[in-house]
């Protein structure tokens, strides 16, 4: 699917919800980011992800520390394609302990272990993995 073909069923609300995967998930962001703007960006993001939730059934499956955390990591990234990194679901625990993740469901919560950045910070050693 090309960048367009992939902007028109996201924001058209077309694209099946298991076609959505984590790495499309992340080029949306991108595309929404570049093209919208970090604000407008971000908002076009949560609706088109909210309203896919709700088409697969899980309505309550919407995070929004998740959401907005991925998107302002990816908005960092000038050119997506040169960042594998960030399909890797994992790294975010760099950023936010697990605690930290379940309080920020239905509201925004900052990381509590370093500040979003890319290129990524160090993995932090002992860090518990997420159990979301």
């Amino acid at each position: 699917m090309t960048d367009d073909e992939l902007m028109t069923t996201f924001e058209n609300n077309t694209i099946a919800p298991a076609a959505f995967s984590h790495e499309r998930h992340v080029r949306v962001a991108w595309l929404l980011a570049r093209t919208y703007g970090a604000v407008d960006g971000f908002e076009r993001l949560v609706v088109g992800i909210t309203s896919m939730a709700g088409r697969a059934g899980k309505p309550d499956a919407f995070h929004v520390t998740l959401t907005r955390a991925w998107f302002d990591l990816i908005a960092l990234v000038d050119d997506v394609d040169d960042a594998p990194d960030l399909l890797d679901k994992s790294i975010i625990k760099r950023f936010y302990s697990p605690e930290r993740i379940t309080e920020g469901r239905t509201q925004w919560l900052e990381p509590d272990l370093q500040p979003l950045q890319y290129p990524l910070p160090a993995a932090i050693d002992g860090a518990a993995a997420p159990t979301w």
